[in-house]
């Protein structure tokens, strides 16, 4: 690992400058600055993945605040990014889309053991309508999850929607997870060596990839939420149709409804709380410990079910934010702060 960190390090330096997470720092809040916008995050642990595009270039690095170091995993200038990044304790994956007249979407994957990309699930291509479609990963702990779906045409093309469907419908799909063996699908058109993966799921119908928490998976269907094991046994499902997204953490999940946010408990399936907020602007960022974490514009909020108690934290740019037991990861514009969850509780109080 020791020879892994000083190659990686040193072509860094155009990349990120100087900043407090050089420095040993326990409780106080770490920073980490780049010279281009962080667009993506995801955080698993102690470290975060971060997606950096740049004009003709993009990168995906991963930052061990606390290990005071920072891997670059994968750089790309053949592909565009898809927008989202995924993180699964050491492996982290994303998706990104090519080609011409058609385009192809795909998932990769790399572990900080083994950089090099591979393909979980790349598709032949489309025109932007009916076909097949790659959708963007999610990950926690031992469990990293995506969608392959297929969209129908109604029109007479392949594949032909059966009655009651029209164009663009999604009519088949399937969650895979990244496994140590098995194939994965992946389109023959696809340059970049296989990994491995296990299929958990299929379903005539939507069946999206929304979160991934402690060996579950959170995934959109036809009829609302369903909540699966990393094994494709369904737990439950949640009749909640008009969501836009979902965080699961323990026995409680949070989906974005239209004017609110809604906390389910996933034992009983009841909602246990809704939050009701003004427009459309604020996004569903994470939930950990009992915590729902949201952003509008450069604004981090976090809320404690429990009582009630808020804390803000402020980027510089368009925020993003992860909380993990750990503690809260904020990314906006050029900069990443983690602070560790001993502040993040005070703050709270």
């Amino acid at each position: 690992m020791r020879k892994l960190l000083l190659l990686t390090l040193i072509p860094l330096g155009a990349w990120f400058l100087p900043s407090a997470a050089g420095a040993p720092q326990t409780s106080n809040s770490m920073t980490l600055s780049t010279r281009t916008p962080v667009t993506a995050i995801a955080a698993d642990g102690k470290r975060a993945a971060l997606l950096l595009p740049e004009q003709g270039r993009w990168r995906i690095v991963i930052w061990e605040p606390t290990a005071h170091r920072v891997l670059r995993i994968h750089s790309e200038s053949d592909a565009d990014p898809g927008g989202s990044v995924a993180l699964a304790g050491t492996r982290v994956a994303w998706d990104d889309w090519w080609g011409g007249l058609t385009i192809e979407t795909r998932v990769s994957s790399a572990t900080v053991a083994h950089p090099a990309a591979v393909s979980l699930g790349s598709d032949e291509g489309t025109d932007g309508g009916p076909g097949w479609e790659v959708l963007a990963p999610r990950g926690d702990g031992k469990l990293l999850a995506f969608t392959v779906q297929q969209r129908c045409d109604a029109d007479g093309s392949e594949p032909d929607c059966p009655p009651g469907r029209q164009t663009g419908d999604v009519v088949y799909a399937t969650i895979w997870r990244a496994a140590p063996s098995g194939n994965c699908s992946t389109s023959l058109n696809d340059f970049r060596r296989p990994g491995h993966c296990r299929r958990v799921a299929t379903a005539r119908g939507k069946l999206t990839v929304l979160d991934v928490d402690a060996g579950r998976i959170a995934a959109r269907t036809d009829d609302g939420l369903r909540l699966l094991t990393g094994d494709g046994r369904r737990l439950r499902d949640f009749p909640v149709k008009r969501m836009s997204a979902a965080a699961l953490s323990g026995n409680r999940i949070a989906l974005r409804v239209p004017g609110a946010f809604e906390i389910y408990d996933t034992g009983s399936g009841e909602l246990v709380e809704k939050i009701p907020v003004q427009g459309g602007a604020d996004r569903l960022g994470d939930l950990e410990s009992g915590i729902l974490v949201t952003a509008t514009g450069k604004t981090v909020t976090l809320r404690r079910l429990s009582d009630g108690h808020t804390a803000r934290f402020h980027a510089r740019g368009w925020a993003y934010a992860q909380l993990e037991p750990s503690g809260l990861f904020v990314a906006g514009a050029r900069r990443v702060t983690f602070t560790p969850m001993v502040n993040v509780v005070r703050r709270l109080r």
